[in-house]
């Protein structure tokens, strides 16, 4: 049984920015499993911005009897990339606050017992400030967007709620150095590191040698921090090396680069959470080929626990957020001692190596996290 903060709240309204529940496994969907898992926790609402136009009568999800998702329709009310309000929509949004309203008051949540976790930058930010009735505010951030290309939709929300957070956040949460620099003056921070899932732990029968055709794969969405190039040139100068790729683009980052022209490149897309520990399993070493720019600077690999839960060799860019799994990460400086690395790496693996790495993520529970947050989060007065 998951140890018990002393003064954990028993109603829980925690909000993610995208639509993705169950596709996955992002950070905000473990801690709310794991929230839900608590002794003193009586309800997890988990609240997500509507994509298709659902509203909170028609989107209810059951995970358990502790846990539910809702998505919450919503449309910004500004000029320009997006369209005014209509009054059809500003009617759905009013029925939407009501119903919001009504669901807290008959399940329990009152300003003495509910804690709301929320992660920007989104409009339904300061929607759910204002109308769940909060003893406490977490606020967590896991990509500084202001970083963003300025195009990007969550780009101006972000610059209008970051420098707005301590003003509700009781407590901010980061997982990299240059989020806790930025947020640290605004509130009582702390960062914590990923963790992964006990599902994504390898068995001590899944240790292979590389064959004739090692697997190098890379787990993640491909988007401006991709390296794009670093892989081209890993594809063109290892010919013998098969690179699998498992993950959504964005902006067309592979369809557009050439990559997937390589006759040893494949590219599976987006892929269930619940089938990634199988695709790792397929794999030889695992790769992180981030860009360094300042948004990658912000950001923690929440891949990197789930590559050495499977007891994978990582060889990784040098990047944030590795300094937990120094040991257990190749870090290479520039592209040719990248692809060295990963020479270097497969032919010194070992079933010693690979017990060593699953031992170490199993330790990197988000029990443990969530009870490192709950724990440094201040006392109600």
């Amino acid at each position: 049984m998951p140890s018990v903060v002393q003064g954990t709240p028993s109603h829980i309204v925690l909000f993610w920015f995208g639509d993705d529940w169950g596709v996955f496994g992002r950070t905000y969907e473990q801690i709310a499993l794991t929230l839900s898992r608590q002794e003193p926790v009586k309800r997890v609402l988990v609240v997500l911005p509507s994509s298709k136009g659902e509203s909170l009568g028609n989107s209810r999800l059951k995970v358990s009897d502790k846990l539910e998702v809702m998505r919450l329709y919503w449309r910004p009310q500004t000029s320009g990339t997006f369209r005014i309000r209509s009054l059809g929509s500003m009617l759905k949004l009013q029925l939407e606050r009501l119903r919001l309203g009504q669901f807290l008051k008959q399940n329990g949540f009152t300003r003495r017992n509910t804690l709301l976790w929320l992660f920007p930058a989104h409009p339904i930010v300061d929607e759910l400030v204002a109308q769940v009735p909060a003893a406490r505010r977490i606020v967590q951030i896991v990509d500084d967007f202001t970083l963003v290309d300025k195009n990007d939709w969550y780009y101006p929300f972000a610059v209008d709620q970051y420098p707005r957070l301590g003003s509700f956040a009781d407590l901010i949460v980061v997982t990299s150095r240059a989020n806790q620099d930025k947020f640290s003056p605004q509130a009582p921070c702390i960062r914590i590191d990923q963790a992964v899932d006990s599902s994504f732990l390898a068995a001590s029968t899944d240790f292979r040698m590389p064959g004739d055709r090692p697997v190098l794969g890379y787990v993640g969405t491909f988007w401006d921090r991709t390296d794009v190039e670093l892989l081209r040139k890993l594809a063109s100068e290892r010919p013998g090396y098969r690179l699998l790729l498992v993950g959504p683009e964005l902006n067309r980052r592979l369809s557009d680069s050439g990559l997937l022209d390589f006759d040893n490149v494949e590219w599976k897309g987006s892929v269930p959470n619940a089938l990634v520990p199988a695709e790792l399993r397929t794999m030889n070493l695992c790769l992180i080929p981030h860009l360094d720019t300042p948004f990658s600077r912000s950001m923690s690999p929440l891949k990197l626990f789930q590559y050495i839960a499977a007891g994978k060799p990582v060889v990784s860019t040098a990047v944030e957020g590795l300094e937990l799994a120094s040991d257990f990460v190749r870090v290479a400086a520039d592209p040719d001692r990248f692809v060295a690395a990963i020479d270097e790496e497969l032919a010194s693996d070992s079933p010693e190596k690979f017990r060593a790495r699953v031992a170490f993520a199993a330790a990197q529970t988000w029990e443990s996290r969530v009870e490192r947050i709950l724990a440094a989060l201040p006392a109600q007065p």
